[in-house]
């Protein structure tokens, strides 16, 4: 068994960051390995095979040797198993992981492809445009939860900030001008004067740059 948590990772995913930013922020060592996703799925390296189902970063393996991958469910997973980062009573748990499952529906499916287009392999003009209208959609709505709150659940960060906060460091690498959503900046500042907050090229461990035309 693994004395610390072992993350599989790519520094280019934002997936794998808002992990390994949620392990930061509960101040829980861990170990990464970074996967290179120029690989076709099945020729990446065998031990991140078995421990990611879909072939998919990021992938955690925890000191009990279980392997769990999709990178809420993860989220979830060390928020119960350290008591840490999450809602303190059961309606406020599940507030969190609504966050979760709408981060996963919404925010997961829009800018990350926008700013993939745009930095790695082309997606044309007409995705783009969908996933831009998509995106404004999505940050007009997280705006204007963040004008009356802190942190996603009010005063204190949780799993759902690491989670919704994964891309948005990187908006300049999606030519996406951050002026129309000040609560979505102010509550990025927030998170970056949280001990233990790393930028995501300065906490992820060195991978080798994506090809563009790759498909990861």
């Amino acid at each position: 068994m693994p004395q610390v948590p072992i993350l599989y990772c790519n520094r280019e995913s934002g997936h794998s960051y808002k992990v390994a930013l949620a392990l930061r922020l509960m101040a829980v060592p861990f170990e990464q390995r970074a996967v290179d996703l120029n690989l076709p799925r099945a020729e990446r390296d065998a031990d991140f095979r078995a421990a990611s189902l879909f072939g998919e970063v990021p992938a955690l393996v925890d000191e009990d040797g279980l392997a769990v991958c999709q990178s809420n469910v993860i989220l979830d997973h060390l928020a119960r198993r350290y008591g840490k980062l999450d809602g303190r009573t059961p309606a406020e748990r599940t507030r969190v992981r609504e966050w979760l499952a709408w981060e996963a529906n919404r925010l997961a499916m829009s800018f990350p492809h926008l700013r993939f287009s745009r930095r790695f392999t082309p997606a044309g003009s007409a995705l783009e445009a969908w996933w831009t209208a998509r995106m404004q959609a999505d940050f007009d709505r997280l705006d204007q939860h963040l004008r009356t709150h802190a942190f996603m659940l009010g005063e204190r960060v949780t799993i759902a900030d690491a989670s919704c906060c994964g891309y948005l460091f990187w908006l300049d690498q999606g030519e996406v001008d951050p002026a129309p959503w000040p609560a979505i900046t102010a509550w990025l500042d927030r998170i970056r004067s949280l001990p233990g907050w790393k930028a995501p090229y300065d906490l992820l461990v060195e991978t080798p740059p994506i090809a563009s035309g790759t498909r990861t």
